[in-house]
Order: C-alpha cells, then structure tokens, then sequence
C-alpha cells in the first residue's frame, strides 16, 4: 500500500480510546491493527463522519477536519517525543469537503524532532481523495532548554 492509497476494512481498525472528553464527544478515532508503519508515520488514525460532525451545508464541519489532522499529528509527536506534546502551532488547508458516511484516514509523519519540538505535517485522505493538509509543531514539556 502506497502512502496515499486506502483500503478500509473495519477487521483492519480497532477503537484508539485515549479517554479524551473532546474525542468522545465528536466521534470514535480509530488505529489500524497490526499495520507495519514507516519510520516517520509512527501513528496512523482512522475516523467515520457522523451527520453529527456535519455543518448546514451537509459536509464535515471544518472544525473536526482541523481536529482530526491535530490528532493524528499530535499522536505522531507525542510517540516521537515518548510522552504527551502540546500543539504549539498548527496549520491546515482544505482541499475538498467530506461528507457523513465517508471513511477518513490519516497519514501524518513527525518530519523532525528537535530538543524542545517536534515538527509533523499530514494530509487526511478521504473516500475521493484529499480532504485536507496540514504542518504543526508540538513542544516537548520539560525539556531542557537551548
């Protein structure tokens, strides 16, 4: 499988629950089980639109794409960086709308981590495609300055 192909199999996915009140309150994340994952793709997430994440128009409302691509990011840093990595910025470009029903993946890769930083970027491929890209930095707590 290429880095931007999909091939959803709900026997492929199990529930990630990391007990995150947000997460629980706009949709189950999911991760691939047993996916062999690259180097830089330390964390890959998978995630169902529900009507429920839908904006007036019928597409994914903005807010959980931008989400979605901080959490697939944000997990990425926090496995290079061992422990929890707060998102010190973040951008996202939407590139196409998702609609309720649609399968979203991700592929997201921590590209570098520094002493204080970890520095990730993503897309989130969607049933037709790119749903959106995305760069962050996410800081490493308690780490030793300069």
């Amino acid at each position: 499988m290429t880095n931007t192909e999909r091939s959803w199999r709900a026997e492929d996915w199990e529930v990630w629950d990391m007990a995150d009140p947000y997460e629980a309150a706009n949709g189950t994340t999911h991760r691939p089980a047993g996916l062999p994952l690259e180097t830089v793709e330390l964390v890959r997430i998978g995630f169902r639109v529900a009507p429920r994440n839908c904006n007036m128009l019928g597409t994914c409302h903005g807010g959980i794409v931008a989400s979605l691509m901080d959490i697939a990011m944000g997990r990425n840093a926090w496995e290079a960086a061992g422990r929890a990595s707060p998102t010190i910025s973040m951008t996202v470009d939407f590139v196409r709308a998702a609609q309720a029903g649609e399968w979203i993946e991700s592929r997201a890769r921590a590209i570098r981590k520094a002493r204080r930083f970890v520095f990730c970027d993503g897309i989130l491929l969607g049933d037709k495609g790119i749903v959106a890209r995305g760069n962050g930095v996410f800081a490493i707590p308690d780490a030793p300055a300069g």
